[in-house]
């Protein structure tokens, strides 16, 4: 087994997950979660307003959309303003869980599954947090950086984990 290998496998056991790829930076691992996804040109992806610009360049870089929503005094997305930005062309929800603060989960899997949508959690400063006791990054696809201001860090990389191996595999074909 490679030494990545195993990381990919040690990391989706630590998340719960069925699945990791690893890759070379977190917004990569945004990047790539989103092309992964394989949606047409122009639909829109709710992102917060509060986040790390990586966050929105992912949408960006995709020829997707983003549509922002506000954040509430945590600086977390405020979750009762998603569900009037969504659109018959929205297709993610990608949220931010901010300096180790942690999104409604529950929530956000209400409204994922109400419309339809696919959920990215952009983890990078959430590595070991948990929602309800389920760590983040394990609800759909969870994004992870490794860089050296991180909470595990590598001084680079990145890592996207999910229980959806058929797209994982896609995933690791990018």
């Amino acid at each position: 087994m490679m030494e990545f290998e195993l990381l990919e496998n040690e990391f989706a056991d630590y998340i719960g997950t069925k699945g990791c790829i690893t890759i070379n930076t977190g917004t990569a691992a945004l990047h790539v979660a989103l092309e992964a996804l394989q949606l047409p040109q122009g639909s829109e992806v709710i992102v917060p307003q509060y986040t790390m610009i990586a966050t929105a360049w992912s949408v960006y870089y995709s020829r997707l959309k983003p549509i922002f929503v506000d954040c509430d005094d945590s600086l977390l997305i405020d979750i009762d303003k998603i569900e009037e930005a969504i659109t018959d062309k929205t297709r993610v929800i990608m949220l931010t869980h901010v300096y180790g603060r942690v999104v409604n989960m529950e929530e956000i899997m209400i409204l994922a599954n109400k419309y339809n949508l696919r959920v990215i959690e952009d983890a990078a400063e959430a590595h070991g947090c948990t929602f309800d006791g389920k760590m983040v990054g394990s609800y759909d696809i969870g994004c992870f950086s490794f860089y050296s201001n991180k909470i595990i860090c590598g001084e680079e990389g990145g890592a996207v984990t999910s229980n959806d191996l058929e797209y994982l595999d896609i995933v690791r074909d990018m």
